[in-house]
C-alpha cells in the first residue's frame, strides 16, 4: 500500500526535523500516540549547557509538524499564513503547559516531484521549514481552524534550532506575536 500524498508530506516533516536536530547536535524522538493527543508530533532532547547564562542543561521542546505543498508569499510584515485545525491551535496556545512547545511548517515545492531528490553525491529536499511558539495566542472566534502567522526570520534551520534551544535553556517563554 503506497502512502497518501499528506502521509508523504508528514514523514518528510519528521524527516527534515531529524536531520536539523542530529546535525545540531540535538536528540529528536518521533512522540507516541498519547502524545500525538495533546499535539506533540515530536521531542528534541538537550543534554548539554548552550551559553554560560544557561538554567536548564538537560532539557526538552516539544514539537507539533505539519507540511504543505501550498506555499503562500509572506505577508506585508514577512510573516507566512498558515491555516491551523482549532483543536490543534488552542493546545499549542495553551499557556498552561509546562513545555515550551513550538509548530514547525514545512513548506514544499507545489510540483511532488520536486519535493527530494536524490543521486550518488547529495539527498536534497526542496524548500524549507518555518516555526512558530502559539503560548498565549488570542482565542479564536473560528469554530474549525485558525490561521497563525510565522514569521520568515523563524527558519527551522540548525542556527535557528539552536537559537530557539539555547532560549529554552535560559527559562525564557517563548510567546506569539502577531
Amino acid at each position: 500500500m503506497l502512502l497518501s500524498e499528506n502521509n508523504v508530506k508528514s514523514e518528510l516533516s519528521y524527516a527534515y526535523l531529524h536531520a536539523v536536530a542530529s546535525h545540531a547536535g540535538l536528540g529528536c524522538e518521533v512522540a507516541g500516540r498519547h502524545s500525538d493527543d495533546a499535539g506533540v508530533d515530536a521531542v528534541v532532547r538537550a543534554k548539554e549547557r548552550f551559553y554560560p547564562d544557561s538554567i536548564y542543561t538537560h532539557f526538552t521542546m516539544e514539537v507539533q509538524l505539519k507540511a504543505t505543498s501550498v506555499c503562500p508569499e509572506p505577508d506585508r510584515l514577512g510573516r507566512y499564513p498558515f491555516r491551523l485545525l482549532l483543536n490543534h491551535y488552542d493546545k499549542l496556545r495553551d499557556e498552561g503547559n509546562w513545555a515550551q512547545q513550538i509548530l514547525v511548517v514545512l513548506f514544499l515545492p507545489s510540483e511532488r516531484p520536486l519535493w527530494l531528490s536524490h543521486s550518488a553525491d547529495s539527498l536534497i529536499t526542496r524548500r524549507c521549514a518555518y516555526w512558530v511558539s502559539l503560548r498565549g495566542a488570542p482565542e479564536s472566534p473560528n469554530d474549525e481552524s485558525q490561521t497563525v502567522y510565522i514569521p520568515q526570520s523563524n527558519l527551522f534551520s540548525v542556527e535557528g534550532l539552536r537559537s530557539v534551544m539555547a532560549r529554552v535553556s535560559r527559562g525564557e517563554r517563548i510567546v506569539y506575536e502577531l
